[in-house]
């Protein structure tokens, strides 16, 4: 499977089931009766996120993305904000591994882009002349070509990498709080939760800005010498997550970022975060968690 169509069964995998509603039978008939079918909806990429979309807005989630805008020093870009959240958003949904895998999946779908805010021009030709080589060959030649034109995309994928690599981890951690904490109010969780809490390392580069590094013991199959066993140390570089999440539903309570040699302990308190998000609509009955947790000033 290439590359185009992995993503769009991972679009329609995640996003159908709770948008398309397909009724063959009740169709039929009012066709056979002569009814008219009043509205006709795709569900083609573009028609999915079309409605994930309309859910952000209606919950007031573009609201809280707003607000994390990065500061910049520079001049500011003709491309709104929210086009290149939407834009992220489309590349995490669609499961593309890398940011460069948005160029031939994303930014380069017409209907996709339209979506965000662009027009037709700005997907063809870009929103602006940066990296843009025009040459002498270009003019008449090219216009009499019947190829089709090459649509360039309203932005390269660095331009994205740099918009979201540029949000503070703390404008994102306060963000995913608050968006539980409207689900809550929604009702997405049961009135009684029975929560985990894990905490996982995310590796890194030496060369990622801001990273932790942490001095661990490489595992036994790998430091076997001469039969003999030999401690054998590495240096690891990268952050750590916490997490506490509905057993049930799977769906994250509260999260909590830092570096990668922070202890497990140390962010233990996540767990009130976890009881401050669900507030009154729904009590943490339990929580399940390692022995990472079990010392310390929290008591476990």
């Amino acid at each position: 499977m290439n590359l185009v169509a992995e993503a769009s069964h991972n679009i329609t995998d995640r996003l159908t089931w709770h948008t398309a509603n397909r009724d063959q039978a009740g169709i039929a008939k009012n066709l056979a009766d002569g009814n008219d079918i009043p509205e006709v909806y795709g569900l083609g990429e573009a028609g999915l996120f079309d409605e994930f979309f309309c859910f952000l807005d209606e919950f007031g989630f573009k609201d809280l993305f707003m607000g994390i805008e990065p500061i910049s020093k520079k001049r500011k870009s003709k491309v709104p904000f929210m086009s290149v959240i939407f834009i992220y958003l489309m590349r995490i949904v669609a499961g593309l591994k890398f940011f460069w895998h948005i160029d031939p999946v994303i930014l380069h779908s017409q209907p996709l882009m339209r979506l965000v805010g662009f027009n037709g021009r700005q997907v063809r030709e870009g929103t602006c002349n940066r990296g843009k080589q025009k040459s002498h060959i270009d003019s008449d030649d090219e216009q009499n070509d019947q190829k089709p034109t090459r649509i360039r995309g309203p932005v390269c994928p660095d331009f994205i990498s740099s918009y979201i690599t540029a949000i503070a981890a703390s404008a994102l951690e306060n963000l995913f709080n608050q968006v539980i904490a409207i689900l809550a109010k929604h009702n997405f969780f049961p009135k009684k939760v029975r929560a985990v809490l894990d905490a996982s390392e995310i590796e890194s580069t030496e060369q990622c800005p801001g990273c932790g590094k942490v001095k661990k013991e490489k595992a036994p199959e790998l430091r076997r010498r001469k039969r003999r066993i030999r401690k054998v140390y590495e240096i690891v570089f990268g952050f750590k997550i916490w997490v506490v999440w509905d057993s049930n539903s799977r769906l994250p309570i509260a999260m909590r970022f830092a570096t990668i040699e922070v202890a497990d302990i140390n962010f233990a308190k996540v767990i009130q975060q976890a009881i401050t998000n669900m507030g009154e609509h729904s009590k943490i009955t339990s929580i399940a968690m390692d022995r990472g947790f079990i010392d310390g000033i929290s008591l476990w």
